[in-house]
């Protein structure tokens, strides 16, 4: 049966093509997550780049007194963040959109062939392979759990940055006020004229 639908549709290699992406993309964004969440609840002793770029931007924001909200803060800096280069809302979205395209690509290979009278079979074959993969695809996007993983993410981040970096970032003044600051008086032309 299955041999009879690859050499009968020729769409197949088109859904195989979909289920093989759309697999990878979601085994690379469940391992990036976890990864994320190891690093974000051992903020402290970490060294991958994104955290400590977070932190210093942190500890920047507190010293010129422009933190305001930590919640949002952390939640800018993560919608920013990407994996390979690609921010993190596209890989969350990359297996619904390819389920979405599979269906229409089923919908599309049963229409074609329909229209050029190459078999009831084979349309039916077409239009079941594109619901099959579609559904693969959704249930795909489901497995895993990356939405609890985010949301734990976030909250290590915000935990370790209201807690962990509180002693770090005391209240320094950055400038000297006028009145603590000596303020050195120029020499006058005599002065220099006379050295």
């Amino acid at each position: 049966m299955l041999q009879r639908i690859i050499t009968d549709t020729m769409w197949m290699r088109g859904f195989a093509a979909i289920a093989g992406i759309g697999l990878i993309v979601r085994l690379i964004t469940i391992l990036s997550y976890r990864r994320m969440r190891t690093a974000a609840e051992n903020a402290g002793k970490t060294k991958k780049r994104w955290i400590l770029t977070l932190k210093k931007r942190y500890e920047n924001y507190e010293k010129f007194d422009r933190m305001g909200n930590i919640e949002v803060f952390v939640d800018r800096f993560f919608e920013r963040k990407g994996i390979m280069g690609i921010p993190l809302r596209i890989w969350d979205k990359a297996v619904l959109q390819l389920a979405l395209f599979g269906f229409l690509m089923g919908i599309t290979g049963g229409f074609y062939s329909y229209i050029m009278g190459i078999g009831t079979s084979s349309t039916v074959t077409t239009l079941f392979t594109g619901v099959l993969i579609s559904t693969f695809l959704l249930l795909l996007h489901n497995i895993g759990g990356t939405e609890v993983i985010k949301e734990q993410v976030i909250t290590a981040l915000k935990d370790y940055l209201s807690n962990g970096t509180a002693h770090r970032t005391a209240k320094e003044p950055l400038r000297e006020k006028q009145e603590n600051r000596k303020r050195e008086v120029l020499p006058t032309r005599e002065e220099v004229e006379s050295i």
